[in-house]
């Protein structure tokens, strides 16, 4: 005869798992390796960075040599507007690199970008 044996649950505390060196395991350089290159993503994957994307208003361009030009600069996410001039920091990684007429220059990253007005009195 054929004695059936029940499960048992074994319950194991979350020390006997070593939690506490899983998770310093996960704040190392190999695991964030693991988790940024992930076998199973498409080949040439890379991770999508939110860039504010400016949407230029207009330009102020002064007749005398004492007043700066500046530049009326819209964010597209956020709905807000600055006034910078050349040199300017937007936000972290974007500076006014150049205004000129109906443009504004702009540089992310080490990368240019011209933003036109595209209006025609």
């Amino acid at each position: 005869m054929v004695s059936a044996v029940a499960p048992v649950a074994v319950r194991r505390s979350p020390a006997a798992f070593g939690d506490e060196s899983l998770q310093a395991f996960q704040q190392t350089d190999f695991y964030r390796t693991i988790i940024d290159n992930n076998l199973f993503r498409p080949l040439g994957w890379r991770e999508t960075r939110p860039v504010a994307s400016y949407r230029l208003i207009g330009t102020l361009l002064p007749t005398d040599d004492t007043t700066p030009p500046r530049a009326f600069l819209q964010t597209t996410t956020e709905n807000t507007t600055h006034i910078v001039s050349i040199g300017d920091k937007i936000d972290d990684h974007t500076k006014v690199v150049s205004i000129e007429s109906k443009q504004v220059v702009l540089e992310t990253d080490g990368k240019q970008r011209t933003l036109h007005l595209h209006i025609c009195f």
